[in-house]
């Protein structure tokens, strides 16, 4: 038997065993992982879960990972609406004359540089005949992430949206249909007429 001697302590390899189970939750292959006998894994592995102090372990860890989930979702989230309702108009700034030009990064607030998806500077230079500089311009393009799509992950987020897939083949055969909860409408249509059924979802 290859289970640990105490009935009480949890050993690192126990330990280990829990960190491998969490990843996909196959008994078996986490005994293999952490190192136990391939031979018994499957046995070790059950023997493992059968006790109260490891499942208190494999709960502890799917809380933490619920717990890093729901922050990753609420970070993207946080960073879908700064780029969804960002404003140009906050890139730029008139002068006298009427003259629009970029800010510079000093000006804009960190949530604004945020939507800045590429910056591309390109300087000309015109020489003399002796190569001495004359004249020197440099432009600096800002290139901002897509505020539409932006908006559009955060609408189906929220489920604001209900996609439409069509699938079309060789023959003359459409299906298509609307994700909805429960029930879907599947249209059927091939080159002599249309068959209208309700699938349960």
């Amino acid at each position: 038997m290859d289970i640990e001697q105490s009935e009480f302590q949890i050993t690192d390899r126990m330990k280990k065993f829990v960190d491998e189970y969490l990843i996909d939750f196959n008994a078996t292959q986490a005994a293999i992982r952490a190192g136990y006998s391939p031979d018994t894994a499957n046995e070790q592995g059950s023997q493992l879960l059968a006790r109260p102090d490891i499942r208190e372990l494999v709960a502890e860890g799917q809380k933490a990972i619920a717990e890093r989930t729901q922050t990753f979702q609420d970070n993207a989230v946080d960073e879908l609406k700064i780029v969804g309702f960002s404003d140009l108009a906050d890139f730029l700034t008139v002068k006298e004359g009427g003259i629009v030009e970029q800010k510079s990064f000093d000006q804009l607030t960190k949530a604004q540089t945020r939507c800045i998806k590429k910056i591309k500077q390109t300087v000309r230079t015109s020489h003399s005949s002796d190569g001495t500089i004359l004249h020197q311009t440099a432009t600096l393009e800002v290139e901002l992430h897509d505020k539409l799509r932006a908006l559009e992950l955060l609408g189906r987020h929220l489920g604001m949206f209900n996609d439409t897939l069509r699938l079309e083949g060789a023959l003359p055969l459409t299906i298509s249909f609307d994700v909805l909860p429960a029930v879907s409408d599947v249209i059927i249509t091939t080159g002599q007429g249309k068959e209208q059924k309700k699938l349960q979802a």
